[in-house]
């Protein structure tokens, strides 16, 4: 790694795909179904109409430094990627080929210009995913959805509020005189609000000839007031400007807010890991007896070999929660399931994380191939097909995780303000069960060996790692939104007027 900093050509790449990415931040997904029935009414919208300066410039920072991350990984491990495709799906010769290729040319370059679409060879649809960051980081922070959303339900409340053609004109004169400019000044980014007026200015002075003319200008009106408040303060003038027109809008959840206890959880846990398993190889060689070591990291690539460890065994995990959590609505709490009462519930999202877990596999295979170039004695679809049994025993792990996650969440456990002792207690006796399952598997069918204490500690602890990181994960997730829905659904309880 510390080759890879010192290149030139990765700051390079790093230069132009920041670049890039500045740009590809600022587009919009005409597709979007928050933006269509808009589209037409603002022309050549940017991400920037819709944030605040400094919400743009904070989120563009954090897409810019995930772009990064991305670029760094894909530096590192896209070529064992490439090359372990090529050995899996074509012949040795080609797979020399392909790394010759790879070796020719400034590796970090490449994956810039296949990330820009500039190439796509051996890396089909890679392109695709600055598009799919994109979208992804718009909609976390409410592009365009929030403005989009919120000009709605403005337009809904006031539409009842005046309900005949002249109260509704009235209203319209009342938002395009300078008097109504004035005071709206301090929330809104005035001269955009006011260049749009000017833009419509055919449209304001014949709007009396249609009612279908008349209720597109008033909608479109307070779309514009909602993008210029978005463009000057972002969400907080958009509730000023909501309570300037006299509507009541719901409360907002802060996306961002409820994601970084988990997500700084799982960056110090999994680095902690990285460096604490080649730390601990005299203790476990200590406890493993007079047998050696066979599986423990602990020679001059232990770091190394510890990393792949944690990617393989505590990734999937957090990949399975993550899959679950977005999944899931709200708020869950209070249905009082058994276990097979969730897992029927739950069918079809368990399916979909146990394929997610299987595909994940799949990818550290092809990538096992490129970092230590075995020779393939069987053709792919045998390859895929013999892996098939251990990668489905090594989803069950993660699926375990989330029944247990969903039965705790769907008892309503997530509202006391701590993890419960015995979901702990469950939780670890699940993961632990589970991947002592697996490892055993392993070890019998796999590697044709006998029961080697080192493999069966080392995947049984990052497993049960992983779940405890999802456990409080989902903790800290649906604490607050269990209460936040149980004050909304009764507003009558004291506690909602404090």
């Amino acid at each position: 790694m510390s080759d890879l900093f010192t290149s030139f050509q990765f700051w390079l790449g790093a230069a132009f795909l920041m670049c890039f990415q500045i740009g590809k931040y600022g587009e919009l997904n005409d597709q979007d179904e928050d933006l269509k029935p808009w589209y037409g009414a603002v022309p050549n919208l940017r991400a920037r109409h819709f944030l605040g300066f400094q919400n743009y410039i904070a989120t563009l920072l954090l897409f810019l430094l995930a772009t990064f991350a991305g670029y760094v990984v894909a530096c590192l491990v896209s070529p064992s990627i490439i090359s372990g495709w090529q050995r899996v799906t074509a012949n040795p010769a080609a797979a020399e080929t392909m790394k010759a290729y790879l070796d020719s040319v400034p590796y970090p370059l490449f994956i810039a210009a296949a990330f820009m679409g500039l190439t796509n060879q051996s890396i089909p649809g890679f392109s695709k995913v600055a598009n799919l960051q994109r979208d992804v980081f718009h909609e976390l922070v409410g592009v365009p959805r929030m403005v989009a959303s919120t000009a709605t339900t403005m337009s809904i409340q006031l539409l009842v509020k005046h309900k005949s053609d002249p109260d509704r004109i009235k209203q319209i004169q009342q938002w395009t005189s300078p008097v109504w400019e004035e005071s709206i000044r301090d929330i809104v980014d005035l001269s955009f609000y006011d260049a749009e007026l000017k833009r419509r200015s055919n449209a304001l002075s014949s709007f009396e000839k249609t009612q279908s003319d008349l209720l597109v200008l008033f909608r479109e009106l307070i779309y514009v007031m909602a993008i210029a408040a978005a463009r000057n303060g972002g969400g907080a003038d958009l509730r000023r400007l909501a309570g300037k027109l006299g509507v009541d809008l719901p409360e907002r959840k802060n996306p961002f807010k409820e994601l970084i206890v988990g997500a700084l959880i799982s960056v110090v846990a999994l680095t902690v890991l990285c460096f604490a398993i080649p730390m601990a190889a005299p203790a476990v060689d200590w406890l493993n007896g007079s047998r050696p070591l066979s599986f423990w990291p602990q020679d001059a690539k232990a770091l190394r070999a510890s990393s792949i460890y944690v990617v393989s065994q505590c990734i999937p995990v957090l990949i399975a929660s993550g899959l679950l959590f977005v999944s899931l609505p709200s708020a869950q709490a209070g249905t009082t399931l058994n276990v097979r009462g969730v897992i029927e519930k739950n069918a079809g999202k368990l399916l979909i994380i146990m394929c997610a877990v299987i595909v994940f596999d799949y990818a550290q295979l092809i990538s096992d191939y490129g970092i230590y170039n075995p020779y393939l004695r069987s053709a792919p679809i045998e390859l895929f097909a013999s892996w098939i049994p251990y990668n489905i025993a090594h989803s069950i792990i993660s699926i375990s995780v989330c029944v247990v996650l969903l039965h705790y969440l769907s008892r309503g456990e997530a509202k006391t303000p701590g993890v419960s002792i015995v979901y702990i207690l469950v939780m670890a006796a699940v993961a632990l069960t589970t991947s002592c399952f697996y490892a055993l598997v392993r070890l019998r069918y796999d590697f044709k060996v006998e029961v080697t204490l080192d493999y069966l500690f080392i995947v049984c602890l990052l497993n049960l790692v992983a779940a405890m990181i999802a456990l409080f994960m989902s903790q800290s997730l649906y604490h607050g939104r269990i209460l936040k829905s149980e004050v909304t659904s009764h507003p009558s309880n004291p506690a909602h007027a404090i």
